[in-house]
C-alpha cells in the first residue's frame, strides 16, 4: 500500500553527514523543506557541514549518532521523535571503505567494515522502525552501491558489506510494505568526494611491498584515481536521488544513480556469465597483472 505523501515539516535522520554524501544530501533535503537531523559521530567536527548548510541558508540540526553503539543510536532516534514528534525517513549513509585485496586485509578491519556499513544500518532501521509502524508510514533508505551488484579487485570488504545490504534492503522490504513503510536502495557508482583523498582508508597491509598483492594493488590504485576523475556523478546527483525517494508516493525499490552504472549493469544482466566474464572481469585482470607477474 502506498504510503503518505510527506510535508515539509516531515523528519528525516541523516547519519554520516559530516562529509561526502551525507553531507550533500542533509543540506539537499534542507532546502527542500524537510527538518533535516544530521547525524556525526562528533558534532564539534562537522564544521565542513554547518558552513555549507549556512552558505546555501539551509537549516539541518546537528545529532551525534555512532552506528556502531546501539546507546548513541537508540538516543538519536530517541532526540528526533522527542523534537519533531515522530520521524518519517531514515538516510542509512554512515559507511567506510576499506581498500586492499582480500589477505591483505586483517579480521579486525574486515569487522569494522562490516559493523559499520551493514549491522549499522541494521540497528538504525531496527531503531526507527516501532515509530514508524506506529504512525503507518515511513521509508528507510539504505545508502548501497553499484559494489553491491557487482564485485570489484581490493574491494572485497566494501562489496562484502554492500552485497548483503542488498539482500537485507529487499527482505526488509517484503516485510514491513503491508505496515505502510518502504524500503529504498540507493546505488551511486563511483563518485568523487574525500573517501577517496583524505578520507581513504587502505589496509596497511596493502601498502607493504612484501605482500604477494602489491604491485596488483598499487595498478588498481591508479587505476581507480582514473576511474573517479572520470566520473560524470558528483554529490548532488546522488543527493537528489534520496530526494525522490522520500518525495515520490510510490518509490522504486532500487535508484541506481547515473546513466553509465545503469548500462554497465544492464548488460551484466543481459550478457550470460561467461561472456560479460571475458569482457569485463577478464580484461581488468589482464591489465592488472601485465608485466607484474
Amino acid at each position: 500500500m502506498p504510503s503518505l505523501k510527506p510535508t515539509a515539516a516531515d523528519a528525516v535522520l541523516v547519519t554520516g553527514a559530516s562529509s561526502g554524501l551525507g553531507l550533500e544530501t542533509a543540506v539537499h533535503l534542507a532546502t527542500r523543506g524537510f527538518r533535516v537531523f544530521a547525524g556525526v559521530r562528533d558534532p564539534a567536527g562537522a564544521q565542513q557541514l554547518q558552513a555549507e548548510a549556512a552558505r546555501r541558508n539551509a537549516r539541518v540540526e546537528l545529532l551525534a549518532v555512532d552506528v556502531t553503539d546501539a546507546a548513541s543510536v537508540e538516543a538519536a532516534v530517541s532526540t528526533v521523535v522527542q523534537r519533531a514528534g515522530g520521524i518519517y525517513a531514515v538516510v542509512n549513509n554512515a559507511g567506510i571503505q576499506l581498500r586492499g585485496y582480500f589477505e591483505d586485509c586483517s579480521e579486525a578491519e574486515v569487522r569494522q567494515v562490516i559493523e559499520t556499513n551493514l549491522f549499522g544500518a541494521m540497528a538504525l532501521s531496527r531503531a526507527v522502525l516501532p515509530h514508524m509502524r506506529a504512525a503507518r508510514r515511513g521509508r528507510i533508505l539504505l545508502m548501497s552501491s553499484i559494489g553491491g551488484r557487482i564485485g570489484s579487485f581490493a574491494l572485497s570488504a566494501y562489496c562484502a558489506s554492500k552485497y548483503a545490504i542488498e539482500g537485507f534492503g529487499e527482505s526488509l522490504a517484503l516485510e514491513v510494505a503491508p505496515l505502510g513503510i518502504q524500503v529504498v536502495l540507493i546505488e551511486p557508482p563511483t563518485v568523487r568526494t574525500d573517501i577517496w583523498t583524505r578520507n581513504r582508508n587502505v589496509a596497511p597491509g596493502a601498502r607493504n611491498p612484501a605482500s604477494p598483492y602489491f604491485r596488483w594493488f598499487e595498478k588498481s590504485e591508479r587505476m581507480v584515481d582514473r576511474l573517479v576523475a572520470s566520473s560524470p556523478i558528483r554529490p548532488p546527483h546522488v543527493a537528489a536521488a534520496v530526494c525522490r525517494a522520500l518525495t515520490g508516493e510510490r518509490p522504486r525499490l532500487r535508484y541506481l544513480v547515473g546513466r553509465r552504472a545503469a548500462a554497465f549493469l544492464a548488460l551484466r544482466n543481459i550478457l550470460p556469465f561467461e561472456i560479460f566474464e571475458r569482457v569485463y572481469f577478464a580484461q581488468v585482470l589482464r591489465y592488472l597483472t601485465r608485466g607484474t607477474n
